[in-house]
């Protein structure tokens, strides 16, 4: 039986892909990753003083220009901040799908960052791309020091719903297989912190809790930001002071 993750109308309402072209800003490059049927920007920010590379895979509607910005705050936390960009979004080509971001995009993403870059690796995932981070969490690529889960989710009924659509009864075991972010997160061993806004509408914090509870690891961290939603944690100091201090722990 097909899966409903596979489903036209679930990648149709699922993405918000918005295309753009503006150049990397002074200090930045652009580096294309060939995948099957597409290909994946990937773009760079330079902090050679910086101990890591974080590898941030963005939420929905965001694209890799819209943390220019939060580049220089990511180089003082420890970390010279690199984003890519799924499938139609900024500058990457192809058709964005569930599951080619998960069992392809992600890791391709990882293996050309780690030819470009010999640092110790930071994955982060916000949002949607907490699905890529779970996806990576129980066989992480090398030189991956730990991960970083940034209001994610984990239910998928929770998921569909948002989506406008009706979960199975039954989830099928392949799915559960496949999309299910808790047992792959017990299967990873590397240290995880998990923050989420305590304020968020969009995505419960629940959702974060299971994730930092399911993490297979003894070093992890679970921090709700007070007072912020889904879209404004950047600009909260307890963020970036919790970021901090786990790359520093590291």
């Amino acid at each position: 039986m097909p899966s409903i993750f596979d489903s036209a109308r679930f990648n149709e309402t699922l993405f918000f892909p918005q295309a753009d072209l503006s150049p990397a800003p002074p200090g930045a490059v652009d580096a294309p990753v060939p995948v099957p049927g597409g290909s994946l920007n990937l773009r760079l920010h330079a902090s050679p003083q910086a101990r890591f590379r974080l590898l941030l895979f963005h939420g929905n509607g965001e694209c890799a220009p819209d943390y220019d910005d939060a580049a220089p705050r990511f180089a003082r936390c420890g970390a010279a901040l690199a984003v890519m960009d799924y499938r139609g979004y900024g500058r990457s080509e192809g058709e964005p799908g569930y599951r080619a971001m998960l069992k392809t995009d992600a890791r391709a993403a990882v293996e050309a960052l780690g030819g470009i870059d010999s640092r110790p690796l930071v994955l982060m995932g916000r949002s949607l791309g907490s699905a890529c981070l779970a996806e990576l969490y129980p066989d992480p690529p090398a030189g991956t020091a730990g991960f970083i889960w940034e209001s994610g989710y984990t239910d998928l009924r929770a998921l569909l719903h948002r989506r406008g659509m009706e979960p199975p009864e039954v989830f099928s075991r392949e799915d559960l297989a496949d999309f299910d972010p808790i047992p792959r997160l017990r299967l990873g061993r590397l240290p995880l912190l998990a923050i989420h806004g305590a304020a968020d509408i969009h995505i419960s914090q629940e959702d974060t809790r299971a994730a930092f509870e399911a993490a297979g690891t003894e070093q992890k961290a679970l921090h709700l930001v007070p007072e912020r939603g889904h879209n404004d944690l950047l600009q909260s100091v307890a963020y970036w002071d919790a970021i901090q201090a786990f790359l520093s722990g590291l």
